[in-house]
């Protein structure tokens, strides 16, 4: 099957995280993007060595990481919802916790305003995902 290079997966991280945690919304965000991405993730089972050695397939779709500030994840994220594309918001309780019933629990006593976001990501074609993160740096 051809590559598909008209969509792509753009995650916005705070750029003043430390890297461990940067790294942790980076992985969750993507891990749940690929899971939730209707067209095919990949473009076959495998790339082989001239020695016939298997390597799985990646993502068929670039991955593009950008840097944010905190004050402006909250308004992006209302952008992001407005879009209608599948999306993920990475939140201070899902990096402090491993029981989602204590996410569910402290989430139940806090409006959408209060809530920390220290990634958002989201997957759509170029061109829509270019729009909504034009404001954001590569992450270098």
């Amino acid at each position: 099957m051809p590559q598909d290079f008209s969509k792509r997966m753009a995650i916005v991280v705070r750029g003043d995280l430390p890297s461990w945690q940067a790294m942790n919304a980076v992985a969750h965000i993507s891990a749940y993007l690929g899971n939730k991405v209707k067209e095919p993730f990949d473009t076959g089972e495998n790339f082989e060595t001239k020695d016939g050695v298997k390597h799985p397939r990646n993502s068929q779709y670039a991955i593009i990481v950008l840097k944010g500030e905190a004050k402006d994840l909250t308004g992006f994220m209302g952008e992001v919802r407005a879009s209608g594309l599948p999306y993920l918001g990475f939140i201070r309780e899902m990096i402090e916790t491993t029981d989602d019933a204590e996410i569910v629990q402290g989430l139940s006593g806090k409006d959408d305003a209060e809530i920390e976001y220290l990634g958002i990501g989201l997957f759509g074609t170029n061109e829509v995902l270019k729009m909504l993160t034009k404001k954001f740096s590569l992450w270098k």
